[in-house]
């Protein structure tokens, strides 16, 4: 892929360079002080804020504030995209027709912008979902968790929702297992805590265990704080494991 990078003199410069970028359909990052605004299945607005814009090949546009790994808004795929200035701001317009949706991007400064000229496709390999890294655990709980665990119910409800897996330990504790296929960050931590705390107001004597390839340091820290416990887990090595079993099984059953 052939980048090519601009940090603009001013607003009209961007606008230009944006709209180039538009035209052959590259791959455009832009980093802006701007507002959002969203009308369509629903309506949403982000006020000013430092915000990185992606917009892809395939006409997709993705935005970013500071914080998490969630976009604060999104267009999959858009009907067209156009950029123009208009008084002191370069706006976006994103626009889907099926079914309506208008994404509005005013950009009051543009720090930076990149442009990707013909990228790469390559490939994606996932080499488990949520559930079937939840089940593997379930399957060999020794083998993944390090320890025995008696694993005796699956998506079980607890107060504010439903528990990955519910097992008991050698020493009669009840534990709670909460399982991410990505990096867990707060949001999970604080989620099997209310689990946790929940189960601990009836007077259930329980662990929590958060189970992810990768720990962020404040969820490390929210789990310490409430006296919790995390696993690190190799999401390849567990898939091969369990692909070879499932096909194992197959063979089993075809036989049979």
């Amino acid at each position: 892929m052939q980048v090519h990078s601009l940090v603009p003199n001013n607003l009209a410069e961007a606008r230009d360079f944006i709209a180039r970028g538009l035209e052959k359909k590259s791959w455009i990052i832009v980093t802006a002080l701007c507002k959002a605004s969203y009308e369509g299945r629903g309506s949403s607005e982000a006020t000013v804020g430092d915000r990185v814009l992606m917009i892809k090949p395939d006409g997709s546009l993705i935005v970013h504030g500071p914080r998490g790994f969630k976009p604060l808004n999104w267009q999959p795929e858009t009907s067209s995209i156009s950029v123009s200035l208009e008084g002191d701001s370069v706006v976006l317009r994103a626009v889907r027709r099926h079914p309506r949706e208008v994404l509005v991007l005013e950009c009051a400064q543009i720090y930076s912008i990149a442009i990707g000229v013909s990228p790469e496709e390559g490939q994606f390999w996932m080499y488990m979902s949520e559930a079937e890294l939840r089940d593997a655990i379930a399957l060999n709980p020794r083998d993944i968790l390090g320890e025995d665990i008696r694993i005796v119910d699956i998506e079980k409800p607890v107060e504010p929702g439903f528990v990955d897996l519910y097992g008991k330990d050698g020493e009669g504790n009840i534990v709670v297992i909460e399982v991410k296929r990505v990096r867990a960050g707060e949001e999970a931590a604080r989620q099997l805590i209310a689990y946790v705390e929940s189960l601990r107001a009836r007077g259930v004597k329980v662990r929590g265990i958060l189970v992810a390839p990768g720990v962020t340091e404040n969820a490390i820290k929210l789990l310490y704080a409430a006296g919790l416990e995390y696993r690190v887990v190799d999401i390849k090595k567990i898939y091969r494991k369990y692909s070879k079993r499932k096909m194992r099984e197959r063979i089993l059953t075809d036989y049979m």
